[in-house]
């Protein structure tokens, strides 16, 4: 089974990190800190969503690797506040765009991936991310708050969710949306013209 698949390990404090070697005397962490039902829960929402929030980091403008490894970050948040979290779907995208966000104030080398082991889930179909390259090439065009709102409703949100989630009103929405779809409109011709 992929690694990224699995709910980071613990430390003896119960926050993810290192795994600690447990003595058959002192029960792990996990056990002492946290249910299973919670750790059980968090899993589910792990697995299910992953995929679909490293799709929503590159529907924003993220590479792929950049996608991936802060999907892993956000995913790390929220185990740590796992128990307070109310809507960890929306939660998971505002923190993960929080931490793209700040990626792009930061200039920094792309770190070749050590271990060989894939960033994506094997079962994961490459030739729809393939497919998709020539709408993050026009998506690219827009600036990010139209990016991000695109991405927001590409998962599925209504304006007002989207509103709430980014802090804006939803006429601040709608308008990005529409500027959004006016560009990329404009842009298809141009590209699907004569050749």
């Amino acid at each position: 089974m992929n690694d990224l698949l699995e709910p980071p390990p613990e430390d003896d404090t119960g926050r993810p990190g290192q795994a600690v070697e447990h003595r058959p005397d002192h029960p792990p962490a996990s056990v002492s800190v946290r249910s299973a039902a919670v750790v059980a829960a968090y899993t589910a929402f792990y697995r299910a969503q992953t995929s679909g929030l490293v799709r929503f980091l590159v529907w924003m403008g993220a590479r792929l690797p950049d996608a991936a490894d802060i999907a892993q970050e956000a995913m790390i948040e929220a185990y740590r506040r796992w128990e307070t979290i109310e809507q960890p779907k929306a939660w998971i995208r505002r923190i993960a765009s929080r931490l793209y966000l700040r990626r792009l104030a930061v200039v920094e080398e792309p770190v070749e991936q050590m271990d060989g082991r894939p960033l994506l889930p094997a079962s994961h179909d490459l030739t729809e991310w393939e497919q998709h390259a020539e709408i993050r090439r026009l998506l690219a065009l827009l600036p990010p708050r139209q990016r991000q709102v695109l991405a927001w409703t590409y998962d599925g949100y209504q304006p007002h969710e989207i509103a709430d989630e980014l802090g804006i009103t939803p006429e601040a929405v709608r308008s990005s949306l529409k500027l959004a779809r006016r560009t990329l409109a404009e842009q298809l011709p141009r590209e699907n013209g004569p050749r």
